[in-house]
């Protein structure tokens, strides 16, 4: 049984505020059954559908008044939301990222957040397979100027001696005619904007349609100062076994708590 998994980025504009990766996790069959639906939704377009541009009547939806883009929105949340596709995303803080480690480039933080992905999804295999569903898990993300670099934070992640990267199958990079990349950029950009709007606005109307199936995964300055004690974000090696230890600060977690992945039930009791 394979599952799949398509991982998309989102961020402000400057990229000051934070670096989310997010993306949408399914099985062979919901994602065939998503794609016919997906693809009837979104045939008027004349270009892969961005999430950011129909928030904000951009680029092929310069001339759609903002009802027309909002039901369009709704009607493609609806889609993830019929199949249970799950959502998840990891965001790093990009000010508080830099404060502890005021020597490293800050696209490090999208870095870490595409390696804490990465090893979520095996871990989540590996569980699978511990309970005898023999998942294993293909990634995609897609085609970008950092590839060589994600790529290589799989094949390291991978060589690790570390039982849930044999889960593991296959990386694959893509452009957004992808369908389910589209759907992971509507997941990245609802997972920044939700952080980015917390205490400022309400929540999100197509996070709060997911809520039941999205996990949002916030790295806190407390825990980022913590990988920094511990060899910093290219420790994979730690980082594969950042929550086996009770020490570990919790990160903030939002939305389905069942489906923070690579979390022990040991931990949550320290809350």
């Amino acid at each position: 049984m394979m599952m799949e998994c398509y991982f998309d980025d989102s961020s402000d504009p400057k990229r000051q505020h934070y670096f989310a990766c997010g993306g949408v996790v399914g099985g062979q069959e919901q994602w065939d059954a998503f794609d016919v639906l997906w693809a009837n939704e979104t045939a008027g377009l004349k270009e892969p559908f961005r999430a950011t541009e129909c928030e904000c009547g951009h680029g092929q939806f310069t001339n759609w008044e903002k009802p027309e883009r909002d039901a369009l929105m709704a009607r493609l949340v609806n889609v993830l939301h019929l199949f249970k596709l799950y959502g998840i995303a990891s965001i790093v803080p990009i000010e508080a990222f830099k404060r502890v480690f005021p020597n490293l480039d800050s696209k490090e933080a999208f870095f870490l957040a595409v390696t804490q992905n990465i090893m979520n999804m095996a871990h989540v295999a590996h569980q699978s397979y511990m309970n005898l569903l023999y998942l294993n898990a293909d990634l995609w993300f897609e085609r970008g100027p950092h590839n060589g670099a994600i790529q290589k934070i799989y094949d390291d992640i991978c060589a690790l001696d570390w039982k849930p990267a044999q889960r593991l199958t296959g990386f694959h990079l893509k452009t957004k005619e992808l369908r389910p990349l589209q759907a992971a950029d509507m997941v990245a950009r609802e997972a920044f904007k939700h952080i980015d709007n917390l205490g400022i606005r309400q929540t999100r109307r197509p996070v709060l349609e997911m809520s039941d199936t999205l996990c949002f995964l916030l790295w806190t300055e407390k825990s980022l100062a913590y990988l920094a004690a511990n060899g910093g974000p290219r420790n994979l090696k730690f980082l594969s076994e950042f929550n086996d230890s009770l020490d570990a600060p919790l990160l903030q977690h939002f939305w389905r708590k069942s489906w923070a992945f690579h979390e022990k039930v040991a931990r949550e009791k320290k809350q």
